[in-house]
This record gives structure tokens, sequence and C-alpha cells, in this order.
């Protein structure tokens, strides 16, 4: 049945290829048969040296019938093989004859070609032709640059002559003015010597102003530092005042927090700290609408003249709650002194409370 279909197919193809020459027919007719021929006998070699691996395999391995097989299933796939080769060169000869240009279409694609060539040629010659003229371009730019440059050259040189001419005119012209003026001077040079007298008189006097006057800047420099020095120790001083008395302050500061937190009504106005001790070594606690701070109730201080003095002496704590009482504290003595302040405030609450009712 197969070789039946192959028949026919050929015969189909014979009649689609009648319109080429005769000649061409006769070519592949005997190109057909060559490839067949060899065809056949390379499959007569491959089948005669598979059959002789096939016995000496059998001689000298024992699974006979498990091997034939692997051989058998080789056999078929390079048959299958080509099957498959035989079908793809047929129909690629099929292709080649249909797909053969004729003459006149071969004579368009030279032409074309020459014709495309040309073309090429002709924008080559034009591209060197541009390049060329560019080159010219180039060429002529430089010119006229090193000609410009030229032209620049001369007139700087030419500027430098007349420069360097004028400064030799205007030397000379000086050089006479200045013989001259010796002629002159050696008439006027009695005048000159009493000039210079006076000139070095002037020059001493500047002296010893200038002498003076740093004599009074060293003098005023020492006198600073001394100042300074002064200012320094007084600023210690002021600040183990203020070290000494930041414990008490800051007792009071809570003392005031505290009361106004908690035991102060809404009618009342409540106690305000006021916190002088950098300025005045003073601190002092009053109510919150008084007018100044001299209306206060405790006032924190420390009596004495001077800084030094202030240190020595105790603190003092002065009370408006009910009369005005000083009492005396040592710096040991901090929470004697909150506790005085707390008792003090707690009477005179107890008398506002009375004397409402």
């Amino acid at each position: 049945m197969a070789k039946k279909n192959k028949k026919k197919k050929i015969k189909k193809r014979k009649t689609k290829v009648k319109k080429k020459p005769l000649k061409i027919k006769k070519k592949n007719k005997i190109k057909k048969k060559t490839s067949k021929i060899r065809k056949k006998k390379n499959f007569k070699k491959k089948k005669k040296f598979l059959k002789s691996s096939l016995k000496k395999n059998k001689k000298l391995k024992k699974n006979k019938f498990k091997k034939q097989k692997k051989f058998k299933k080789i056999f078929k796939l390079k048959k299958k093989k080509l099957k498959k080769k035989k079908s793809k060169k047929k129909k690629i000869k099929k292709i080649k004859t249909i797909q053969k240009p004729s003459f006149f279409e071969k004579l368009k694609e030279k032409v074309y070609e020459y014709f495309r060539r040309l073309k090429i040629k002709f924008l080559i010659y034009l591209e060197k032709l541009k390049i060329k003229q560019t080159k010219r371009d180039i060429q002529n730019l430089e010119r006229s640059l090193k000609q410009e440059q030229k032209f620049a050259e001369k007139k700087e040189r030419d500027r430098e002559k007349f420069r360097l001419q004028l400064i030799k005119d205007i030397k000379l012209e000086e050089r006479k003015k200045i013989y001259q003026l010796k002629d002159h001077l050696w008439k006027v040079g009695d005048r000159f010597a009493v000039i210079r007298q006076r000139y070095q008189e002037y020059r001493q006097k500047i002296r010893e102003k200038q002498l003076e006057e740093l004599e009074v800047r060293r003098k005023s420099r020492e006198e600073a530092r001394a100042i300074l020095e002064a200012e320094k120790a007084e600023n210690a001083l002021k600040q183990k005042l203020v070290e000494r008395l930041e414990r008490f302050s800051r007792n009071m500061k809570s003392i005031v927090f505290q009361i106004n937190k908690r035991y102060i009504t809404k009618k009342r106005s409540p106690l305000r700290f006021i916190d002088n001790i950098s300025e005045s070594g003073e601190c002092l606690i009053r109510n919150d609408d008084a007018p100044t701070d001299k209306d206060y109730l405790i006032l924190l201080y420390v009596e004495g003249e001077d800084v030094t003095q202030r240190l020595k002496n105790p603190i003092c704590l002065d009370d408006k709650t009910d009369i005005g009482n000083a009492k005396n504290f040592q710096p040991k003595d901090i929470f004697e002194a909150s506790d005085y302040i707390i008792d003090r405030l707690a009477v005179m609450f107890d008398k506002e409370r009375k004397l409402k009712k």
C-alpha cells in the first residue's frame, strides 16, 4: 500500500512540473535514480553490520533474548530515521523544482543589483566630495585665523612700542624738571635747614606724646586687671552665698507649692515665692495679690554690708504674719527653718479662719 501511495505522489509531482523544459526533467530523473541506488547500498551495508554485530554479541553475552529485542528496537528506530530523512529530501527537491527562478527574473535581479551598486558608488562619491569640501573650508578657516592672530600680535607690538616711547619721553621730562629744581634748591638751602630742624623737633614731641600714652595704657591695663580680679573674687563670694541660701530657698519653694496645692481655699489668694538670691541675697513669701515685695509674709536674708560679712553672719528669717519677728539660723539648720515657716503659716491660716467665722 505504501509503495502504491508513493507512486501516486510521484505521478502528481510530474504533472505539476510539466510546464518546464525536458532537459531539466531528465536531469532530475537521473539524480533521483542515483540517490535511490546509493540509499539502498547504504541500507544493505547497515543491515549486514547489524547482523554481524548481533552474531558476535550472541557468542559473548548470556541474555540473548533481551539483547535481541534491544537490537530490533534500535534497527526499527534507524529505519524510521532513514524514512524521515528521505521524506525531507524529497520535499526539499520539490520546493527547489517549484521555486527555481526563470531567466527574466534572474535578469531583473541582476539589473536591480547593478543599479543598487551604482547608487551606492554614487553616494560614496558624493560623500567624498563633501569631505573634500569640508577639508577645504577648514583649511580656509585656519588661514583666516592665522592672519587674524598675526594682525592682533602686530597691534600688540605697536602698542607696546608706543607705551615704551611714552615712558621714555616722560622720564626725560622729569629729569629736566629735577635738574631745574636742583638749581633752585641750592638757592633755598638755608630755608630747608630751618624746616628740617623744625621737623625733627616736631617728631621728638610726637615720640614723647606716644611714650606718655603708652605709660597711661599700661597703667590702665594694670588697673583693669586688678578690677577684673576683684570682680572675680566678689563673684566667687557671691556664688558661695547663693549656694549657702539655695537650700533654704528650695525648701521655701516646696512649702509654698504644697500649701497652694492642698490647703488654700478657692476664695483666698494663693501664696507666691520670689527668689532674689543672685541679685540681692534675699528670697520671700508673699500673697499673690500683694502690691509690692515689701508686703511680704516671710523674708529670708543675711545681715551684713559686704559679701564677706554675710558669709560669716547667720541666716535670718523675718516673720510678718503676726508681729515682725526675726529669727537666726545656722546653715545646718535647714529643717528647723522649714518647720518654723510651716508653723508660722499654719498659725496665720488659723487666725484668718477664726476671723471669717
